[in-house]
């Protein structure tokens, strides 16, 4: 692994290529997870009746928790695609959508048990929604990231096959 520096970027590459370093990491999941935060709670406080407040605080512990995971779980992803030899903010529209499914499933193996005892749901309920959300949240994750790319994209020099 080696480390460029490009203007004020300081980059990672491996194998040639260059990925996200570990501030942009922080500044996507900040991003991503303000946004979601806001809306999940709304939604939520709407289907169970609850204060914004509440829901809201559910979201955030739930937030929390996937911006750890979100760190972790993008990193490694990266260093999967590199080592495949893939450049990973070019990622194909199939292994985008990869990438959101694999970060929602794992996800939802913590969210779960949180969801039903916060909200005092049982466990088909609690399901249920984890499902909807996790639906909602696989598409908003595809955009996102997608517009992410776009709008924050990592220069890769000449790769040769």
């Amino acid at each position: 692994m080696q480390v460029a520096q490009t203007g004020n970027q300081r980059l990672e590459t491996v194998n040639k290529i260059v990925i996200r370093n570990g501030w942009d990491r922080l500044r996507y999941a900040f991003v991503f997870e303000g946004i979601l935060i806001i809306g999940l709670g709304l939604i939520l406080s709407l289907l169970a009746d609850r204060d914004f407040l509440d829901t809201g605080g559910l979201a955030l512990v739930l937030s929390l928790i996937a911006l750890f995971v979100n760190l972790v779980y993008n990193y490694a992803f990266d260093r999967l695609d590199v080592s495949c030899g893939r450049v990973p903010t070019e990622r194909s529209t199939s292994w985008r959508i990869a990438h959101a499914i694999g970060f929602e499933f794992t996800l939802v193996l913590t969210s779960l048990p949180l969801i039903m005892w916060w909200l005092v749901w049982g466990f088909w309920q609690a399901l249920a929604f984890d499902v909807a959300a996790m639906a909602g949240i696989v598409v908003y994750t595809y955009y996102f990231t997608l517009a992410y790319d776009r709008i924050f994209p990592v220069l890769n020099p000449a790769v040769s096959p």
